[in-house]
């Protein structure tokens, strides 16, 4: 490992990741798979509609104009180009 990690805190020979300390949101079990919201980042279980901390919609966004899924986060429909909204 070069001088990057030693500056941003990451030890020798550690490779783990900043998702694994992931917690499971009370009242939930410890086992349950969690998802994060793509506006407040908080965990929220995997079958979640909304999230539970900023109620935005953990469902991927259609496209207004031709239907096509697109991807969580996006802004613009990857199939024609269309605002996302």
């Amino acid at each position: 490992m070069g001088h990057f990690g030693k500056w941003f805190g990451r030890r020798h020979g550690h490779h783990e990741s900043i998702h694994h300390d992931r917690q499971a949101p009370a009242g939930y079990p410890p086992s349950l798979a969690l998802q994060g919201c793509p506006s407040c980042r908080q965990g929220n279980a995997a079958h979640a509609r909304f999230c539970q901390h900023c109620g935005i919609s953990l469902q991927p966004p259609r496209c207004g104009q031709c239907g096509q899924q697109a991807a969580p986060g996006a802004r613009f429909c990857g199939q024609c180009g269309a605002g996302l909204g």
